[in-house]
């Protein structure tokens, strides 16, 4: 994580982080075979050594010695992990043909296999996500003084979920969903006792890159929720939390996510729960006098108020 020494299992990194980590040791010849590879992946996972020597101008000799240095038993093994990528790359309507061929379309079946699914994510999610790990993310975002959530396209609606939630609490925060030129604002705002949550599935786009750049820049602490990305990004954020979301070309879900964002919450609560009460007295207040009417206080208070003291 930032501010230490990243561990990178590279069993379990990705073509992309084994290159960065062995790129120093590898030779010209075998740095050009490895970024063809990565960039290339989709005509890679089905090349042979050959045909890959041929398309860089090389020898099979060079291409299976590369293979190797990034710490592959061999093309066969390289082959299917990017196989397996690709399949979990697979487009949004792939995965609702492929959900379709699993579960077929009668409501009923459908309804069981996704509540299923949430459950599984849901129990990965607990086990992968220890006590320590999200004790540390709610102590970095307990200590900012504005929280910032970003995410773009379907997750913009989840980072707009969380700050308004927090708003209720008294906890000042904003988000990062613009895209393009309008991003660059969105960033400008950015600041000195700002902490910043980023919401980033399956691969680093462009503008969620400048995102992180800019907080890296900044010297502000990140906390990743992600799917896959906590290895990769692992020396440029504070903490990673896991929120398991598909299958492998399977229809894919938020729920994990959701259930980060509520845990976060209340334990921001707890940690200032007359400011947390407060919040939601004025906010009720303000209802009252927005509707004409008496309102019934807001449901979180039921949340905050029964929390155990050692939540403090």
């Amino acid at each position: 994580m930032k501010g230490q020494e990243p561990v990178i299992d590279a069993t379990e990194a990705s073509l992309a982080e084994r290159l960065a980590l062995h790129a120093p040791t590898l030779s010209p010849r075998e740095l050009e075979v490895g970024r063809y590879l990565v960039d290339n992946a989709e005509d890679a996972a089905f090349l042979s050594a050959a045909e890959i020597a041929a398309r860089i101008g090389t020898s099979d000799a060079t291409v299976v010695r590369t293979v190797k240095a990034l710490g592959y038993g061999g093309l066969p093994a390289l082959r299917a992990e990017l196989i397996d990528e690709l399949r979990a790359r697979a487009t949004p309507a792939a995965r609702l043909e492929r959900s379709f061929e699993q579960v077929g379309s009668e409501p009923a079946s459908i309804l069981e296999h996704v509540v299923g699914l949430q459950i599984e994510f849901l129990d990965e999610m607990r086990r992968t996500i220890d006590a320590a790990t999200f004790a540390r993310a709610v102590a970095v975002l307990d200590a900012a003084s504005r929280i910032v959530i970003a995410g773009i396209g379907p997750t913009a609606a989840l980072a707009e979920y969380l700050a308004l939630r927090l708003r209720r609490f008294r906890r000042p925060a904003a988000t990062v969903t613009m895209t393009g030129l309008r991003l660059a604002d969105e960033l400008l705002s950015l600041g000195p006792g700002d902490a910043l949550v980023i919401v980033v599935y399956e691969s680093l786009d462009r503008d969620t890159g400048a995102t992180l750049d800019r907080a890296n820049e900044l010297g502000l602490p990140v906390v990743l929720v992600t799917d896959t990305l906590a290895i990769a990004l692992a020396d440029r954020v504070e903490v990673a939390l896991a929120a398991p979301r598909s299958r492998a070309g399977a229809f894919s879900t938020v729920a994990t996510t959701v259930a980060i964002f509520d845990a976060l919450i209340l334990a921001l609560a707890g940690r200032d729960r007359p400011r947390a009460l407060g919040g939601l007295a004025e906010l009720n207040a303000l209802r009252e006098r927005t509707t004409g009417r008496a309102v019934r206080p807001p449901r979180e208070w039921d949340d905050v108020g029964t929390l155990p003291d050692d939540s403090r």
